[in-house]
């Protein structure tokens, strides 16, 4: 009998081996034990495509708050995104346990991800960037630190947890560049903008690296790595002082991809600053900047420009 308990504590150790990062191992953990509690601790070889199923009807219909710390009175269903995130992570394991010889019958061939919309990313404007830019004082060690931060991700697209891992030695100010680790643990180069530059290189000159135990660039004021909940609520504060609701991180990861599109970059070199694998999510930073400029053709449009300065003497 191998139960889905155990065999999941395996999966997981072949994720560690193939380098699947901290978070990705926890999500699995997390997502599939979701479908562990439902199911309860099976044998493996009981787990057949209407027992998937019924485990998706089970989750569209889940109150997303349940045993949540801050639950209230807020009620709601999963989003169908998350929807699509679990039964994503679900499929890995199920193809797994085929590829492994624990089921007969590859039951993702028919244990399709569900459908969710696919909504515009409202990327930031010109004028919330400068707010944003306004929020932070340089006179300040830690507000300078956090506007290091923002400039990092939405002048060189990079993520969350790629900010965090940073070191002293990943940036490179004559080369123009840094030395991101990202998913996977995959290292790839990004560019430096002059404005980045300076912000960071007044970071570190205020700094005296026989002060810390580590090399991680951004530290709090213990003195100790800057830790990715450290980042959330930096945001939920950047939020409240902006008045900018729709702001989270990776909001300015997607604001860069699309201003670059807009700027004038290619999607092909877009692919390697951002560190995609493919050139799908991409290409969506492509129509979405079409998007945009379309948006912006009124004030762009060369004969209403024209019309304007007619009768603006």
């Amino acid at each position: 009998m191998a139960n889905i308990s155990k065999i999941l504590d395996i999966f997981l150790l072949d994720r560690e081996l193939k380098g699947n990062t901290e978070k990705t191992i926890f999500n699995y953990r997390q997502q599939i034990q979701y479908f562990i509690d439902f199911t309860g601790d099976i044998d493996v070889k009981n787990i057949n495509l209407h027992l998937l199923n019924e485990y998706q009807l089970y989750l569209k219909t889940k109150d997303r708050y349940e045993n949540h710390p801050f639950k209230g009175k807020d009620v709601g269903s999963i989003k169908k995104i998350t929807l699509q995130s679990y039964i994503r992570q679900l499929r890995v394991f199920i193809k797994y346990l085929y590829d492994e010889e624990y089921l007969e019958i590859d039951l993702t061939k028919k244990f399709k991800l569900p459908k969710a919309p696919k909504k515009v990313i409202e990327v930031l404007t010109d004028d919330e960037i400068n707010i944003l830019f306004s929020v932070y004082k340089e006179t300040s060690e830690l507000e300078l630190r956090n506007k290091c931060i923002i400039a990092l991700m939405l002048d060189s697209g990079l993520r969350k947890s790629e900010v965090i891992a940073l070191e002293y030695d990943d940036i490179y100010f004559t080369n123009n560049y840094i030395k991101v680790s990202g998913k996977g643990q995959k290292e790839r180069i990004v560019p430096l903008g002059v404005t980045t530059k300076k912000l960071l290189m007044k970071y570190i000159s205020n700094r005296s690296m026989t002060e810390y135990q580590s090399k991680r660039l951004f530290i709090n004021k213990n003195l100790m790595p800057l830790s990715d909940n450290a980042i959330k609520m930096m945001f939920v504060r950047l939020k409240k002082r902006t008045g900018i609701e729709r702001l989270h991180a990776h909001l300015l990861r997607h604001t860069f991809a699309t201003k670059y599109i807009i700027n004038g970059g290619d999607i092909f070199s877009l692919q390697q600053i951002l560190g995609h694998t493919t050139l799908d999510m991409v290409r969506r930073y492509s129509h979405l900047a079409s998007a945009y400029v379309i948006s912006n053709h009124k004030r762009l449009s060369p004969l209403d420009e024209l019309h304007r300065k007619k009768y603006s003497y």
